[in-house]
């Protein structure tokens, strides 16, 4: 699953390996991956045209055109990009193929097909992916404790369904928004306006920390080259519905908040009361 890390280490890649060629042909292998323009217009818009910078936009990648356009890839839950060499086999879950310049091309696959790419200017991507209504970025330099606070002091709904809400914070996705307050000794359900001040701090150094730590092991998945990153999708709680805990070894709790599989320690992250000791590992409370 592409999470900020996995999505992160892949725009990385792009700067490194594709920023400064040029698309020489696009293949669009299934038209409903195109969310604009039309398939032939899509393809028509990037042929010919340079890639001279990458970047991110929460989970969106975004690709910045010669011409002034942008591409916007977006992975959705399985999607994948790899740089292979030019007519190299495509696998059944091959969305569209992006051809480059110097005999290799780009592989945007998804076994589920519901990765999305689109094309324009960068208003109109705006405008259309919603771009302008999503948060702050919480690898930005300018995610502060104080911003923190102000997202989550109106919110009067669980912590783990405004984590969430991308017009909140941007980008955290399900499993590190369960690993985040684990290791900040926050229960899931608690009501997010109710954090004190030393809980905000505590979940800012925690949501940090679990986005760093991914980045350092390049995500859970393989990278634009195929290389396996080494953080495991199974963390401390997620997914782990009924193991031991690792910081007190109470069976990990499992509940459907907001519609999302959430995993918590129910020792550690108590509803009330002080917080709990940090695991052995993490210095983060």
């Amino acid at each position: 699953m592409a999470e900020v890390p996995e999505v992160e280490i892949i725009v990385r890649d792009l700067r490194q390996a594709v920023v400064g060629r040029r698309f020489t042909e696009v293949e669009v292998l299934a038209p409903a991956a195109v969310r604009f323009p039309s398939p032939p217009d899509f393809i028509a818009e990037l042929r010919g045209r340079s890639v001279i910078a990458a970047s991110r936009r929460a989970k969106f990648i975004l690709l910045s055109l010669a011409d002034g356009k942008t591409l916007a890839i977006h992975f959705m839950l399985w999607g994948d990009l790899k740089l292979r060499p030019l007519g190299s086999e495509r696998p059944p879950a091959t969305l569209v193929v992006f051809c480059l310049e110097g005999g290799e091309e780009l592989q945007l696959t998804d076994t589920l097909g519901y990765a999305r790419v689109a094309v324009g200017r960068a208003s109109e991507l705006a405008a259309r992916l919603k771009l302008e209504e999503l948060g702050p970025e919480a690898l930005d330099d300018t995610f502060t404790p104080e911003v923190l606070a102000r997202q989550l002091r109106r919110r009067g709904s669980p912590l783990k369904t405004v984590l969430l809400n991308q017009r909140v914070l941007a980008g955290l996705g399900n499993r590190d928004a369960d690993e985040s307050l684990w290791h900040a000794g926050l229960d899931p359900r608690r009501l997010a306006s109710s954090l004190t001040t030393e809980e905000v701090a505590r979940l800012h150094r925690a949501i940090r920390h679990v986005l760093e730590e991914g980045l350092s092991l390049r995500g859970t998945q393989k990278d634009l080259f195929g290389i396996q990153g080494q953080a495991k999708h199974r963390r401390n709680v997620f997914g782990r519905t009924g193991a031991p805990c690792p910081r007190c070894t109470t069976p990990v709790s499992h509940l459907r908040i907001g519609g999302r599989n959430t995993h918590w320690c129910a020792s550690c992250q108590p509803t009330e009361g002080a917080p709990a000791e940090p695991p052995a590992q993490s210095s983060l409370l």
